[in-house]
């Protein structure tokens, strides 16, 4: 009986280990992020752009060329 509760708390220090490696490794890439949180913004606010650009663009292929 002695020898199970062993590998239960050895079992225990290992979970405890190995939660305390994802927490520290979760912070970190929390830490060293490259691009900020407002990256999404971003992303959305550019593929608005190109949309208007691209229906900009559209519209004047659509639109008879007149020449003076």
């Amino acid at each position: 009986m002695q020898s199970a509760n062993f590998y239960v708390f050895l079992a225990l220090d290992l979970a405890e280990q190995r939660a305390a490696e994802a927490r520290a490794e979760r912070l970190a890439a929390l830490a060293n992020t490259s691009e900020p949180r407002t990256g999404g913004l971003r992303r959305a606010i550019a593929r608005t752009a190109i949309a208007v650009a691209r229906a900009a663009d559209a519209e004047a292929v659509r639109a008879p060329l007149t020449t003076p």
